[in-house]
């Protein structure tokens, strides 16, 4: 798989800075696939290629099929659809939906896939101050029934960018 994967990589005529990443998601792979998955990432490595990802399912690295500890590259993009959060520590990039108007839409949280680093200088959110209104702040947010925030919770409803609701802040994990 790796020289195939390769040979089309050069065909294409990739520079060995471009990011290759496995896409390890395939249920007839063995239940422990960590050894597969470096003997690609090796074979990548040896050749000059060494911005490599392993892409895999949160349920596959929680479980340890994927031990991202046992990697040879320890750069991960998770795949995590319907949940607030990819659900794996420090991960490198997280696919949020297959779907997202017809296309995947990830987040990059330290410009692994694309280069580029954004720094964020954290400042204090004005909500803090504000008694508990917030302002919507991304296209929109939806409301959710009961604080598990799936699916099933999911009402028709949203706030659009520019809303201002009152709220309580809530912790989610990290």
């Amino acid at each position: 798989e790796a020289q195939y994967f390769l040979a089309w990589v050069k065909k294409m005529g990739l520079d060995k800075s471009t990011v290759l990443a496995i896409d390890v998601e395939a249920p007839d792979l063995p239940w422990k696939t960590t050894s597969q998955v470096n003997v690609f990432l090796r074979y990548l490595i040896s050749h000059g290629y060494k911005n490599v990802i392993t892409y895999g399912s949160g349920s596959w690295f929680n479980a340890g099929r994927i031990k991202r500890s046992q990697l040879v590259d320890k750069a991960i993009w998770v795949a995590a659809y319907g949940v607030s959060q990819p659900g794996v520590a420090n991960a490198n990039a997280w696919q949020y939906t297959d779907n997202w108007h017809g296309v995947d839409c990830s987040y990059d949280f330290d410009g692994k896939l694309s280069g580029k680093v954004t720094k964020v200088t954290p400042k204090k959110a004005s909500y803090w101050s504000d008694n508990g209104l917030y302002e919507v702040i991304t296209g929109e947010v939806n409301v959710y029934g009961k604080p598990a925030l799936d699916k099933a919770d999911k009402r028709r409803i949203h706030f659009s960018k520019g809303s201002t609701i009152y709220g309580k802040a809530v912790k989610y994990g990290k």
